[in-house]
C-alpha cells in the first residue's frame, strides 16, 4: 500500500464558523491531489466555554466529508490532539483538527522503505515562523 507522510494539523478561527474560503482551499488542495484528508475533527467552545467536538461520525458537513479519503472509521486522531486543539480556542471560537497525507511525496517515501531506510525526523515550520525568519534576513517578497 502506498502511503505519503501524515501530519496532523490544527488551525484555530477566531468565530465560531470557519471561512466558505478556507473550506474553499482545503478542497482545491485535496483535488490537485497534492494531500488527501485522511482524518477530520472540528472543535467549537460555546458562549459558556462549553467544548463541542464534531467527527465524522457526527455528520460534518458535506464540503468536509466530501474531502475525506475514506469513509471508514478512522483512529489517527488521539485525545491529546482534541485536548490541544480546545486549548488554542477562546468561548465562540472554532479550530479545525485534520490529518493529511502528503500525496506528493508517495513515490520519495517508498523509494526510502524500499531502501531501507527510515524518515528520521519529519517536522513542520509554520507559516507565521517562516514569514518572520524571512523578514529578519531582509527579504521582502517571494
Amino acid at each position: 500500500m502506498k502511503i505519503g507522510p501524515l501530519e496532523v494539523i490544527i488551525c484555530a478561527f477566531p468565530k465560531p464558523a470557519i471561512d466558505a474560503s478556507v473550506v474553499k482551499a482545503f478542497s482545491e488542495t485535496v483535488k490537485s491531489g497534492a494531500i488527501a484528508l485522511a482524518d477530520l475533527v472540528l472543535v467549537s467552545r460555546d458562549r459558556a466555554g462549553v467544548v463541542h467536538v464534531r467527527d465524522l461520525h457526527d455528520g460534518l458537513p458535506a464540503a468536509w466529508s466530501g474531502m475525506i479519503l475514506d469513509s471508514r472509521p478512522m483512529t489517527l486522531l488521539s485525545d491529546a490532539d482534541i485536548s490541544i486543539a480546545a486549548e488554542t480556542i477562546g468561548n465562540s471560537q472554532m479550530a479545525l483538527v485534520a490529518v493529511v497525507e502528503h500525496r506528493w511525496a508517495h513515490r520519495l517515501s517508498e523509494e526510502v522503505r524500499r531502501s531501507g531506510g527510515v524518515t528520521a525526523l519529519q517536522a513542520r515550520i509554520p507559516d507565521e515562523e517562516a514569514v518572520l525568519a524571512l523578514e529578519a534576513d531582509g527579504v521582502t517578497t517571494i
